[in-house]
């Protein structure tokens, strides 16, 4: 009797194990990005007046409608007469779609060609409504006739003007200084 009922028992807990939902592996998360483009070369437009171009090799788009471009970004601004004004590149870059913003991380240089001006950052910030770009950083600044490090920057997204917030020093150069 012993032994019937402990094969009863087994036979029980094989058919219940048996009868258990099997996970579907269809109701997993995909993590990834929503979609990937390849080959960016974006222009925004202003009626119908090129205002910026815009070049990198990835874009991704999360689910959050951010999109993060994880290659070399390049960023050309222009006046109202189609002349490019200045030039950025930076490492990679993230667009954070609530906030209508853009941060340029990595190596990040600002070549404002009708100045001859150079600044050198880690990153900065684009509020494009705002048509300003801004940082906390350390940054170097190159003009024809000075090298100038300081902290913090305040700009027009074009690098027309601009403000350091603090000057840590500031080296008068000499004739034939490179610009770059």
């Amino acid at each position: 009797m012993r032994n019937s009922s402990l094969l009863f028992l087994l036979l029980i807990t094989c058919a219940f194990f048996s009868c258990r939902e099997k996970n579907d592996d269809s109701k997993a998360f995909y993590l990834g990005p929503r979609s990937e483009l390849f080959g960016i070369d974006m222009v925004y437009s202003d009626s119908a007046r090129k205002v910026i171009r815009m070049v990198t090799d990835v874009q991704w788009t999360l689910a959050t409608e951010d999109r993060v471009y994880p290659k070399e970004v390049k960023l050309w601004f222009y006046d109202k007469k189609g002349k490019i004004t200045s030039e950025v590149r930076g490492d990679s870059a993230h667009y954070y779609r609530v906030k209508n913003t853009y941060k340029l991380i990595g190596h990040v240089v600002i070549h404002n060609i009708e100045k001859e001006e150079t600044l050198k950052t880690d990153e900065f910030n684009w509020l494009v409504s705002e048509k300003r770009i801004f940082t906390d950083k350390p940054v170097q600044l190159r003009t024809r006739s000075e090298l100038v490090n300081g902290v913090g920057l305040d700009a027009a997204q074009d690098f027309s003007t601009y403000s350091l917030r603090h000057v840590r020093n500031s080296v008068v150069a000499v004739e034939g200084m490179p610009t770059n």
